[in-house]
């Protein structure tokens, strides 16, 4: 099958490869840019420098992250396993330090961490950020059963730290069950003027800009890898819609 990408103007790119058993696929982080490879389903099998690896994953709403970071200069060659393997690519320009490791490394998953509460409580797990990457930070949040995630709307587009840092986001979605659907509102102003997309299982979609939030539909859970890349910054500062800002009040 065909992969399909997102990009933003600032050079990041996702691309979701849905991979038949067998398949092969080169993974580079060309000069002046680093990559990923985080890995949804199935199994993945490649040779490094320190040997053979394989991964392998069920369902990204159940079994922990796993995957692969190559820093500029790297590259690997993939597999799929005998059922096949859906995984997400990830490049971003270098814009920050070197990364500790001048070789591919694999990724492993953290404790997830709960935030929000009722409603919008959501699971998030933080896979990449500096010093491990030079500048791209990488992650994944589940939103169980209807829930709001992304919440309050936010955003992350002028770089005025330690208030906001401006950085542009990438996610690759999944819904279960695979019916189902989920919704990315993004807005300038005021939600008044929200631009709705439609979320069924393996949309992408990018953020520019602007404030953004993410629904899960009633009876169905979300999961999202994202992915946020800044021109100069290289951490995470939310600026909350200060109409909403009070749900943040515990």
């Amino acid at each position: 099958m065909t992969p399909s990408t997102v990009r933003t103007p600032n050079g990041l790119d996702l691309t979701h490869h849905r991979l038949a058993p067998g398949a092969q696929l080169a993974l580079t982080a060309r000069p002046g840019q680093e990559s990923a490879l985080v890995l949804l389903r199935g199994r993945l099998t490649t040779t490094l420098p320190d040997g053979e690896h394989t991964i392998a994953r069920t369902d990204p709403f159940a079994a922990p992250a796993t995957g692969w970071y190559l820093p500029s200069h790297t590259a690997a060659g993939l597999t799929a396993g005998p059922d096949g393997a859906d995984a997400v690519e990830v490049h971003a320009p270098v814009t920050a330090a070197p990364p500790e490791s001048t070789e591919p490394t694999a990724i492993t998953a953290p404790e997830r961490e709960v935030r929000g509460h009722g409603s919008f409580e959501r699971h998030v797990t933080t896979l990449l950020t500096p010093p491990r990457t030079a500048g791209l930070l990488l992650g994944e949040t589940l939103a169980l059963d209807g829930r709001w995630s992304t919440y309050p709307p936010h955003r992350h587009q002028h770089s005025n730290p330690p208030a906001e840092t401006e950085l542009q986001e990438a996610f690759a979605f999944r819904v279960r069950p695979a019916t189902g659907f989920g919704v990315l509102l993004t807005y300038d102003d005021t939600v008044h003027d929200a631009r709705p997309t439609v979320l069924t299982d393996t949309t992408l979609a990018a953020v520019p800009g602007g404030y953004h939030t993410i629904a899960a539909a009633a009876g169905h859970d979300l999961y999202y890898l994202w992915a946020a890349h800044g021109d100069t910054d290289t951490h995470l500062a939310l600026h909350t819609d200060p109409a909403h800002a009070w749900l943040l009040t515990p």
